[in-house]
């Protein structure tokens, strides 16, 4: 068994959120000084990285700061080359034969226990994934997660409430989950008290699968709401495959 859990995962994500980060690709919670010319040699000015000439001139003004660089696998990556079971900063493990450097794709094909979204269980330590950017999450507990990102959501280490930006979770393969609970979503069922429409996806913009009728009996998932930050409404998984989805407001 590994001595780096889930628990701990969320003990270094926490400890990351206190520290001064900016979005660096390619980095594993180091000082900016510590990897700014190995990063600059690797990509150079690469916009799809958000390395463009103007992003290393920042970076290079950080240098000295006591501010530290790290991307989102890098987060997750820097926790288990740490050496301690509750993280730590430096990566001074780094790349070790059991605790490989591997892309957000290969983290989460490793994984033995991954789902859809809607069907993640509460277990702190879970790693919430969006493979359509990608991108990677630290899901922290009480429907909070914690990542590394550069952009509209922040840049470096930032907490935000789990949305829809997040397409799936899975178990980091290289640590344990302390948390031995079943992976199996929980389910209830429910009555409706309004027409609702099935959708492929938690957004009023997706595909109508079809529509339930006031007084249908249907089986949702627990704990899958999901709000379509465009329309503003909260959905809620029905049970089973397809992924399908309904309006919270329509239950009872």
């Amino acid at each position: 068994m590994s001595i780096y859990t889930n628990t701990g995962l969320v003990k270094h994500a926490q400890s990351a959120l206190k520290l001064k980060t900016k979005y660096m690709w390619g980095g594993i919670l180091r000082l900016i000084e510590k990897q700014y010319d190995m990063l600059m040699s690797i990509y150079g000015v690469n916009a799809g990285t958000g390395y463009t000439k103007e992003r290393w001139n920042e970076l290079a003004q950080l240098k000295h700061k006591d501010i530290y660089g790290v991307d989102c696998v890098g987060l997750i990556k820097s926790y288990y080359w740490s050496g301690d079971p509750d993280g730590g900063v430096g990566s001074k493990l780094y790349c070790s034969d059991k605790y490989p450097d591997v892309s957000v794709g290969t983290m989460y094909a490793n994984a033995k226990k991954k789902g859809t979204i809607g069907t993640m269980p509460d277990i702190p330590g879970l790693i919430v994934y969006s493979r359509s950017h990608p991108h990677v999450g630290i899901y922290i507990g009480n429907g909070e997660t914690i990542e590394s990102t550069l952009g509209s959501r922040g840049d470096g280490v930032v907490k935000r409430k789990l949305d829809s930006l997040w397409e799936y979770w899975f178990e980091c393969p290289y640590i344990s989950y302390d948390n031995e609970a079943t992976t199996t979503a929980k389910t209830k069922k429910c009555t409706l008290a309004y027409p609702a429409v099935v959708r492929a996806k938690p957004s009023l913009q997706s595909a109508r699968l079809g529509r339930y009728l006031p007084g249908s009996t249907l089986t949702v998932v627990v704990g899958s709401d999901t709000k379509d930050n465009a329309s503003g409404l909260v959905y809620l998984r029905l049970c089973g495959e397809p992924e399908r989805w309904i309006v919270r407001s329509a239950v009872i």
